[in-house]
């Protein structure tokens, strides 16, 4: 049952995201969308068994993720802007490697489901992406264009 459960949420998802995606309601999405779901789904959960990786991600870090999606907006114009503005100077902008501390350490499920939350979450910036994250020490390793700490802020 616990098979089931999860191939459907994660076909759910997926056939949801093709959709969201492909900017179509027809029934050729609908199709397309139902097959890749269905393919990755099945490779997800299969990945997901033979890993062993116990993951559970706690409600109240989900109810966090709201505001990395405001965020991209923002990020979004800071990234225009630089590039805009390197175009018209005819350079090249390169951004920066940082890390810092974070409480992102630990083995068990909900260590291992939060620190692959916050990572997806702060991944969706145009402006930071996470890098790497140590699992031991928590330090977390990001690129940015342009340093700003709200653009990290879930990692």
């Amino acid at each position: 049952m616990q098979h089931a459960r999860a191939w459907l949420i994660a076909f759910v998802v997926l056939w949801f995201g093709w959709i969201l995606l492909a900017g179509e309601w027809n029934h050729y999405q609908w199709i397309a969308a139902t097959g890749a779901a269905a393919v990755a789904a099945t490779v997800g959960e299969i990945a997901r068994t033979h890993s062993g990786v116990a993951v559970r991600v706690p409600l109240a870090w989900l109810r966090r993720g709201y505001s990395p999606f405001l965020q991209v907006f923002v990020d979004f114009a800071i990234v225009l802007w630089v590039l805009v503005q390197s175009a018209a100077r005819r350079e090249t902008v390169h951004g920066a490697f940082h890390s810092h501390e974070s409480d992102m350490t630990g083995d068990g499920p909900a260590a291992v489901g939060v620190r692959a939350w916050r990572t997806l979450l702060a991944d969706y910036s145009p402006n930071a992406y996470v890098v790497d994250v140590h699992r031991d020490t928590g330090l977390v390793l990001l690129h940015e264009l342009v340093p700003r700490r709200s653009s990290e802020e879930p990692a």
